[in-house]
């Protein structure tokens, strides 16, 4: 697998990298290009840019994930059941909530971080395959358009 530089877009398709010039300003830039990046490879776009742009500024200034997230754990002690087919919204606690803050582990990642898994583009409460991947660590964030299958890297922004 090959090295990313940080200045690099790079969507990992079957373990290979390919890498684009990218500099982003702010969060809705970044989020305009990834969706182009993942168009040019036949990818779903992100629905809510507007959320993705503030999930991705929080995380970028402070570190952590705005509110509105919990993670699987939160939910299900709230009544939730985890099931793909149910709702998160169907139940008062975690209505209007989306599912972030949980351990991730994938090998075509950097091994050095700890990484987590934040939703993209839910819908009344139904969970979509997109995920942010990040890690608290670093400044390093992927995005996966199909349920952890490919990865685009996300750039820094503000």
């Amino acid at each position: 697998m090959k090295s990313v530089h940080k200045t690099a877009l790079a969507f990992v398709l079957s373990g290979v990298f390919i890498c684009h010039a990218a500099t982003a300003a702010t969060c809705e830039d970044e989020v305009s290009k990834l969706n182009q990046e993942l168009a040019d490879h036949g990818a779903a776009k992100i629905l809510d840019t507007a959320k993705l742009a503030t999930t991705l500024r929080s995380l970028n200034q402070n570190g952590r994930l705005p509110g509105g997230y919990i993670t699987s754990d939160e939910a299900k002690k709230l009544g939730w059941s985890g099931k793909d087919d149910e709702t998160l919204w169907g139940v008062k606690p975690t209505n209007g909530k989306m599912i972030g803050g949980d351990s991730y582990r994938n090998s075509a990642l950097p091994a050095a971080q700890n990484w987590y898994s934040a939703d993209i583009d839910v819908s009344r409460g139904y969970r979509s395959n997109k995920r942010l991947i990040y890690s608290q660590s670093s400044a390093t964030k992927f995005i996966s358009p199909d349920k952890y299958q490919n990865f685009l890297e996300v750039e820094p922004c503000q």
